[in-house]
């Protein structure tokens, strides 16, 4: 009878450490920028549509498109500028490729290239990659139990088990001498260093 109530009593003290060890307490939270998978597409130039178009006027083209001429009138000099036709047509033919960040932060990096030739946009292409905020709460348990088993040179068999409270470790042994039938208790503190 004695023996049955302590191996109750053993057995309740298991339970009770395996459902103290499940606990657990929060050790901090991690949060972290991780880049996101790059998404890479181009916008066919075709399908844009044009919302609005302004008649511009020829007194309002930049200087470098107006050349000097010189007009005589009689003994008179007269200088006068005229719009260069040439350079006109060589800047609607000229392709220009534009390459620029759109924004680089918490949210991510955006890049766009494009070009323009006759005055029109030919080819817009962007590549954008995310960056997601990974938050990670790292648990760790409030108690760790541990068993235990034991034969000394006495001819003493143990069993048992307790638990660790960070470094402090409290433990429950079971004796048994086979030899004389007498049993025992045992407990102990332990320290991890």
């Amino acid at each position: 009878m004695k023996t049955r109530y302590w191996l109750l009593l053993i057995l309740i003290a298991f339970a009770a450490g395996y459902f103290i060890g499940k606990a657990t307490t929060s050790n901090g939270e991690i949060v972290k920028q991780v880049k996101g998978e790059t998404v890479y597409g181009s916008l066919n130039p075709d399908f844009l549509t044009v919302k609005k178009e302004f008649k511009g006027d020829i007194k309002f083209l930049p200087y470098i498109f107006w050349k000097s001429d010189t007009i005589r009138v009689s003994e008179t000099e007269y200088i006068s500028t005229i719009p260069d036709t040439a350079k006109i047509i060589e800047d609607f033919i000229t392709k220009r490729e534009y390459q620029f960040n759109v924004f680089n932060n918490e949210q991510g990096v955006l890049d766009i290239s494009q070009s323009i030739q006759y005055n029109r946009l030919q080819s817009f292409r962007y590549t954008y990659t995310p960056i997601n905020t990974e938050k990670i709460i790292r648990e760790k348990q409030l108690f760790t139990p541990f068993l235990s088993a034991s034969y000394n040179t006495f001819g003493i068999a143990g069993v048992g088990g307790g638990f660790f409270i960070k470094n402090t470790g409290v433990e429950y042994n079971y004796l048994y001498q086979p030899f004389d039938n007498q049993s025992g208790h045992m407990v102990g503190i332990k320290f991890k260093f």
